[in-house]
């Protein structure tokens, strides 16, 4: 893990992981990455995490005789999802990543982005979305209305790491379901973050994901809309890519894409350590 890290200095970068529920199943998983978090910050980073738990919060539904619906590839929550959303998110995918974490030896704090204002959301209006002819409603569901740092900057000063859900609440107090894309979009300009590690389940972007030739390991945001356009990426890869996009519009230097499975792979990629991943980084103004 050292040799990873020798390279690129990362003593007091403002560093944002982002990993989803899919990939947090396994203990082994999660073990893996909070290790590798931890080089991260051992070698001087300020660590965010932000997870998700789209696959939890679907079983939590079941189990709770709620069935998920989707729109436009968005779940719509009602009140008895959301109690589903906050039991997976918080009660489930969070407290296992906390005890990952101090398993190895990494002194975090889980926490909802609700907590202490860092985000403030707003009840989505009804959109129009791909695939519904009518304005889709998705009722307890946020956009980011407003952030407030302070909570974190509070954390990394006392050397504790955070590790957050995209659980907000409105100005009123009423929980809502945010989702993980739109909480680092969010957090990036509020934090100042510097770089943005997405942990997928495949190690980067790929023409075509059973071609290892068709790897594509640097991007500039410059490339992202003609690698879509021609279809040199289709399918989730243009989903990521956008994702992208967006994060690098909100001040991120550079966003690594890399595979869950791969050990050291989030250092690798912050000190330019080998690896198979995705690295893409804003152009030259």
């Amino acid at each position: 893990m050292q040799t990873q890290l020798q390279g690129r200095p990362l003593r007091d970068r403002r560093v944002l992981v982002k990993v989803g529920g899919e990939t947090l199943k396994d203990p082994a998983d999660r073990l893996r990455l909070a290790r590798d978090c931890k080089a991260v910050v051992d070698a001087g980073a300020q660590l965010c995490l932000v997870h998700g738990a789209g696959p939890q919060i679907t079983a939590m539904g079941q189990a709770l005789g709620v069935q998920s619906v989707f729109k436009g590839g968005r779940r719509v929550t009602d009140a008895a999802m959301l109690r589903a959303v906050a039991l997976a998110m918080c009660g489930e995918v969070s407290v296992d990543l906390l005890s990952a974490a101090l398993a190895v030896g990494l002194r975090a704090v889980n926490l909802p982005a609700a907590a202490g204002g860092l985000v403030v959301g707003k009840k989505r209006p009804p959109k129009l979305v791909a695939g519904e002819s009518e304005p889709v409603d998705y009722g307890l569901v946020a956009d980011v209305a407003s952030t407030d740092p302070a909570v974190i900057d509070g954390l990394w000063r006392a050397g504790l790491t955070p590790l957050l859900s995209s659980l907000v609440a409105d100005v009123s107090g009423q929980l809502l379901n945010l989702n993980a894309d739109s909480l680092v979009t969010a957090l990036v300009p509020a934090l100042q973050i510097d770089d943005v590690v997405l942990v997928t389940g495949v190690s980067g972007v790929y023409g075509q994901l059973d071609d290892p030739s068709s790897h594509l390991p640097e991007l500039k945001d410059s490339d992202i809309a003609g690698l879509i356009a021609n279809g040199t990426v289709t399918g989730g890869m243009v989903a990521k890519l956008e994702e992208v996009a967006a994060i690098l519009k909100k001040g991120a230097h550079q966003v690594s894409i890399v595979g869950y499975k791969d050990e050291g792979a989030i250092g690798a990629a912050l000190a330019g350590g080998p690896g198979t991943r995705t690295v893409v980084r804003r152009s030259p103004a």
